[in-house]
């Protein structure tokens, strides 16, 4: 009868370390899903400035050196147009 009382003591012993130990790690588990959830955010989010930074790079280098680009500009944004050409404007 004392072992089969002790044997009880142990499995309820087990059974409160166990939802303690639940009870602290349950906590801590959702702010690391949390927290996974926002370093691939940020993840997604240093890539797009990546992107963005390169293709800034690229249309700098190509004003630096391309008389294209600086003509390219200058038609879209100053409207500016060769002599003798016409130019249509649409508007949405």
């Amino acid at each position: 009868m004392g072992n089969k009382i002790l044997s009880v003591a142990i499995y309820v012993l087990l059974g409160v370390i166990l939802v303690f130990s639940a009870y602290l790690v349950v906590p801590v588990y959702k702010k690391y899903r949390t927290t996974q959830a926002e370093v691939a955010e940020l993840n997604e989010l240093l890539n797009r400035r990546r992107t963005e930074r390169h293709t800034l790079r690229e249309e700098i280098h190509d004003l630096e050196h391309k008389s294209s680009a600086i003509e390219r500009v200058a038609r879209e944004k100053f409207r500016y147009s060769r002599e003798g050409e016409i130019v249509y404007i649409y508007t949405e």
